[in-house]
């Protein structure tokens, strides 16, 4: 008897059997070597901001492990779907005093067996609750990895511009750094004629310096932005990673962007997210209440006792609700249910502000813009003509480096104005979820 219930719970058993096998860690990085732009249809160098941005979602080693982390919750509703386990339990007794001996002919019926077949009711009856608990959760990790590529696409585009801008600001500063080190080299030769006083020496060597630590803000800021692409893009830091030159973004209209605040709700994937996070707590609120009833476990069974009396009977098992009920459980999923209702309203209300936020910010920031451009021009003559007046010695030095350092901040503040409207506009398109483009060029 033993030997045929080991074979049959092995039957029982083998089906559901999972092999093992081992799967080590990776033993260092593993960087691409460089960006797969021929993946995308485009020649490998320079890249737009599209590219850099889809790249950064295909390439990305955060959002990799966000989607590992998303086939946990699919495993998890599989899981759940799965109809609860019936419970099987067996024993067996074999006399062995002196009353009974192997040699007596009825010595086999004297062995004593039991089988028992049990099944949770409770569970039975909260299996579709709790895979529609699980299946809620998969959407909600689905949605959030989602949110996740967004906001890579957000920051992909914020170091392209970062990049750019720094880029542009080191070209601008190179010209003018060359101007005053030759101003200052010309004032450290005078002064050492006599032809200059120490002030006028020391303030074109301090114009200098000033100019050079400016070239030395952008080449960091560019390395940082350079860095911090390639790791967005899980590329080697040595990888070489063009860019096209960038002008300013173009500005949504405002009917097109109210019409994308009334689709907040279902174009946002964090707040998707957070209602199929609040449908799984439903969910689970649901479970809680069937939870407080008593649990029951019904059972059938078949024995055999050591004096040859053979029986068949069933069992009952039931939880008494005396001094839990199930109520904490309740208090505490639909506390939870709460707070997830408080948090996806606050982030809708927020949402909806930020919108308006930007919006109002841009075209501040577009008008400031603008004014800067209509005066750059006139900066720019009134830079010519003294330089052409400063070469034939009919304009002073000081008076010349000082309208060339007047054009040169406000082209540094256009770059600012340029940065500034570029990450307002990217945060529109994030929060908004629509694209933003450079304005075509002429």
């Amino acid at each position: 008897m033993l030997r045929e219930l080991r074979v049959a719970l092995a039957l029982l058993a083998l089906p559901g059997c999972a092999g093992y096998a081992p799967y080590p860690l990776p033993a260092g990085p593993n960087f691409a070597t460089q960006p797969e732009a021929a993946a995308l249809g485009r020649s490998p160098s320079p890249l737009d901001m599209n590219a850099v941005a889809t790249l950064a979602v295909l390439n990305n080693p955060d959002l990799r492990a966000a989607r590992a982390q998303t086939r946990v919750a699919d495993a998890e509703a599989f899981a759940a779907g799965i109809l609860p386990e019936p419970q099987f339990n067996a024993n067996t007794d074999v006399p062995y005093d002196r009353v009974t001996s192997p040699r007596d002919p009825r010595y086999p019926e004297y062995h004593a067996y039991g089988f028992a077949l049990a099944v949770d009711v409770r569970a039975l009856l909260t299996h579709s609750t709790q895979r529609d608990a699980a299946d809620a959760a998969y959407r909600q990790a689905r949605d959030e990895v989602l949110w996740k590529e967004w906001q890579t696409v957000a920051e992909a585009r914020t170091l392209y511009v970062a990049q750019s801008i720094a880029a542009q600001r080191r070209d601008l500063l190179e010209p003018a750094a060359d101007q005053f080190a030759l101003a200052a080299a010309r004032s450290q030769r005078a002064l050492a004629r006599h032809d200059v006083t120490l002030d006028q020496s020391g303030a074109d060597a301090a114009a200098l310096a000033v100019v050079r630590a400016q070239q030395g803000i952008a080449a960091r800021d560019a390395l940082t932005a350079e860095h911090g692409l390639h790791a967005l893009l899980g590329l080697d830091p040595q990888a070489q990673l063009k860019l096209q030159p960038l002008g300013p973004p173009q500005v949504p209209e405002q009917a097109a962007v109210a019409a994308a605040a009334e689709r907040l709700p279902a174009s946002r994937p964090d707040l998707r997210a957070l209602r199929e996070g609040y449908r799984s707590e439903e969910a689970h609120v649901r479970i809680a209440v069937l939870s407080q009833f008593p649990n029951v476990i019904v059972g059938i069974s078949r024995a055999r006792d050591v004096s040859d009396v053979h029986t068949l009977g069933g069992s009952v098992s039931l939880d008494l609700p005396i001094f839990d009920g199930s109520r904490g459980d309740i208090a505490i999923q639909k506390a939870t249910r709460q707070q997830l209702w408080a948090e996806y309203q606050a982030r809708l209300d927020q949402a909806a502000a930020d919108v308006w936020k930007l919006w109002d910010e841009i075209h501040e920031l577009r008008s400031e813009l603008d004014d800067l451009d209509s005066r750059l021009p006139a900066l720019q003559q009134g830079v010519g003509n003294s330089h052409r007046g400063f070469i034939s010695g009919d304009f002073p030095a000081a008076s010349y480096f000082i309208s060339v350092n007047a054009l040169l901040t406000a082209q540094s503040n256009r770059l600012d104005l340029l940065q500034s409207l570029w990450s307002d506009c990217i945060a529109l398109a994030t929060v908004t979820g629509t694209q933003v483009q450079p304005e075509p060029t002429p």
